[in-house]
Parts: structure tokens; sequence; C-alpha cells
């Protein structure tokens, strides 16, 4: 019992200055005492009040007296602005010195509520909207050609049967375009043929030159031979040949005697420019 006794009165010995301290300092962890509220208690330099420190006599919010002892003093409240000091959020506040805890976290995103992109949920616009819009283009059907055998028609001669044309039709396409209306992606959605497409026939010649003609042919072909370097054969088509092109120069001479129309289109020319000579 005398244990339980001193050891009590050793804690009271102890305690008592320890309150007495606090009650001196009691803002001693808050920078200091600012003032006093207007219930009399405590403000501390950091805008918190002390819990157990009052004022003599109460006073405002920005001054007051607090009895520390035998010791007054009068301090200036110093002005705190609060609001949201973090500068990331969308309602930060440049003057604010004292957070409150309203901050708003930025959610950024499409905030354009008629865009196929929409973020309900966004508050800070990134320029991200997308809009679907529905045109309508008019565009050509071109025409096929079909080539048809004819063993009426000579052989390397052909002859349209039937002239191919245009048709015409309506394609709707889905857009998708950004929020300065360029064209991010266009996909079809609908087509339409106003205007069927007229297939176009070709006649391809198989028969085979008589023996007459091949003959003919022959005889032309080695006329035009001997004739071509003379003064006369000046506008012959074999003569306006070798001014092409190497290349273009082998093919024409190719086409020229696989084919018997022009060998005797040359016959031809050689008969009339004689004919004019002879009347100059």
């Amino acid at each position: 019992m005398k244990k339980v006794v001193f050891l009590i009165l050793l804690g009271t010995i102890f305690i008592f200055p320890l309150g007495t301290y606090a009650q001196r300092g009691c803002c001693s962890w808050h920078g200091g005492v600012a003032g006093c509220d207007s219930s009399g208690r405590t403000i501390c330099a950091d805008g918190s009040l002390s819990p157990s420190c009052t004022c003599s006599g109460g006073s405002s919010s920005s001054s007051g007296s607090s009895s520390y002892g035998d010791s007054s003093s009068t301090y200036s409240a110093p002005a705190h602005v609060y609001g949201c000091t973090d500068s990331n959020a969308i309602n930060y506040n440049a003057n604010a010195t004292a957070d409150d805890g309203s901050c708003i976290a930025k959610v950024e995103g499409c905030m354009d509520s008629t865009a196929i992109n929409y973020n309900a949920s966004a508050n800070t616009e990134d320029g991200s909207c997308q809009y679907q819009e529905s045109i309508t283009e008019k565009e050509q059907i071109k025409y096929k050609t079909e080539y048809q055998k004819n063993n009426e028609l000579e052989k390397g001669t052909e002859k349209v049967v039937q002239e191919g044309k245009n048709g015409e039709k309506e394609v709707t396409y889905l857009v998708i375009k950004d929020k300065d209306g360029n064209i991010i992606s266009k996909e079809k959605s609908d087509e339409k043929v106003i205007t069927k497409a007229t297939l176009e026939i070709i006649e391809q010649g198989t028969k085979e030159p008589s023996g007459v003609i091949g003959l003919l042919w022959i005889i032309s072909i080695i006329v035009i031979l001997i004739c071509k370097s003379k003064p006369i054969a000046n506008n012959l088509l074999i003569n306006k040949i070798k001014n092409k092109t190497t290349e273009i120069k082998v093919l024409l001479y190719i086409g020229y005697f696989i084919f018997v129309i022009p060998v005797f289109i040359d016959v031809i020319l050689l008969i009339i420019n004689k004919t004019k000579n002879k009347k100059s």
C-alpha cells in the first residue's frame, strides 16, 4: 500500500509541471499563438484552436489576449484562404493557402454528347470527339467488253457489234470525322444502281485469207520492198516506221507484215503517187 501511495505522489510531482508547461506552450507545435476567437479560445498560427488554452475575457477572431501565468500578449490572426491547392485539379485555386479537400481530379475525354465517343465521366475536353454521318455519292459503273469470234471476218480484223456505255449508281457511305471535319474512316453501307452499264461486244475475225488474197499480199510486199527507197514512196507507211525507236520499230514491222491491210494501203499509195507523177 505504501508503494502505491508513493508512486501516486511521484506521478503527481512529475505530471503537474508538464501540465503547466503544456498550458503555457499550448500552440508551441502549431506555430505559436495567433489570437482568440469569439468564444475566448486561443487560435494558433496555423489556424487551429488550442484544446486547452483560453484567452482573458474573450476577443475577436483577429486579435486577443491570452492568459498564460502573469503575462498576456496580443496577436494578429493570419488571413487563411481555403480552397483546392492541387495544381493538377480542375478547380485549383492559386490564391488558396489551405486545402479544404474540395479538389476534383481531371478526367480527360470527349465532352460533346452528340459525338459517338462521348465520355459522360469526362470533365476536361481533350479534342478527341468523333462524329458519324451518312453521305451518298453518285459513281460511274464502267462497262465491260466481250469478244466474240466471227468466221465471216478476215483474221486480224475486228468489228464493234454493240458499243459499250457506262452506267451510274448511288453509293452510301458511313463516314467518321474528327472535330475539324477531317475524314478518319469511310465505309460503304449501301449501293443502288440507277442506270446499268451496256456491254460492249466486239467480233474478231478468224477467217484465213484466200489463196488469191494471199498471193496478192505476197506480191504487194515484194513491190513495197522494191519501191520503198524511191521518191514516189516517201509517204508510205513502211517508211514512217523507220523513224521510230528500235523497240517500237520492231513491233511495227511485225504488225505491218502480219496484217494484210497496211501492205495493201502502201500499194494503193504507190499507185496514186505514180499517177500524179505522170500527170505532172
